[in-house]
């Protein structure tokens, strides 16, 4: 039985409200508790007409990406992995045809033959850390009928590749004590709830995540600050206090650092939660 985080935590993007020809799309059961979703195109490539490309805010959302793209010189599909970022960075949304697979962070590891050592802010060729997965399925993705037609290709896919057994429970131990209270944890707390020394929690997080402890701890914080601010009853006192920051002026820094933005200007890109009145 795997070990569940999905069900206490999931990750939100700088606009959960995006719609358009983006589409997002549960995995199977056996896959939920690795993979976020998949993610793409509504519709085919022989649809787009005169689509003027826009750019979308990426956020750091603890998960890592597979992301498949049109390669119009070649008529086929280009594969890229995209590792655990720790920066916002905005991002074109291309007319073209385009097929992602976002794993949570800590999952990755299950399915690839390589340690997670380098994937911080890497974005490389995805048979860098899934062998064979250019050629397996490139043009199979490319020549489906559609997103859902694709969902199950990958799926087939990630199953086959699926090894469970790498799965390892100090580091999920550690990342439920993260998320229980609230990114408000310190390393030497996380050796001590998983019984091991500070430098081991190291080595195995950068081997199976590729950050920290350290930084694990903070991109969780902001992520969870992040779905607190998108609360109808968000208040920054509060907040200050549930996340364990030192003050206010601490949290819009740290908010900043990772979002890009402030809170206001965060929130005013959200086009659901959009007020022209400040919320503090």
């Amino acid at each position: 039985m795997p070990f569940r985080l999905d069900k206490i935590f999931t990750t939100v993007k700088s606009n959960p409200t995006r719609t358009g020809n983006y589409i997002e799309i549960e995995p199977c059961d056996a896959l939920k508790p690795y993979i976020r979703c998949f993610w793409g195109s509504k519709r085919n490539k022989a649809d787009f007409v005169n689509q003027e490309n826009k750019k979308t805010l990426v956020i750091p959302d603890i998960c890592m990406d597979i992301i498949v793209t049109e390669n119009a010189e070649r008529n086929t599909a280009d594969s890229n992995f995209c590792g655990i970022n720790n920066f916002s960075y905005f991002a074109e949304e291309s007319s073209s045809f385009c097929f992602g697979i976002r794993f949570y962070a800590w999952s990755v590891v299950l399915f690839s033959d390589e340690s997670m050592n380098g994937v911080l802010n890497a974005f490389l060729n995805a048979d860098a850390y899934f062998s064979g997965f250019a050629k397996a399925l490139n043009e199979r993705l490319y020549n489906a009928v559609n997103i859902y037609e694709r969902k199950a290709i990958a799926e087939n896919f990630l199953l086959s590749k699926l090894n469970a057994k790498r799965e390892n429970f100090d580091i999920m131990n550690s990342l439920y004590f993260i998320i229980s209270s609230n990114g408000n944890a310190g390393v030497a707390e996380l050796s001590d709830y998983c019984v091991i020394s500070k430098r081991q929690l190291e080595r195995r997080f950068v081997e199976n995540i590729g950050v920290s402890p350290k930084q694990m701890i903070n991109l969780i914080r902001y992520q969870l600050l992040w779905q607190e601010c998108l609360k109808d009853n968000f208040n920054i006192l509060d907040a200050v206090e549930k996340f364990g920051y030192y003050d206010q002026s601490h949290m819009i820094k740290e908010f900043k650092k990772y979002h890009g933005m402030s809170i206001n200007m965060a929130l005013e890109n959200v086009s659901h939660f959009y007020n022209t009145n400040p919320r503090f």
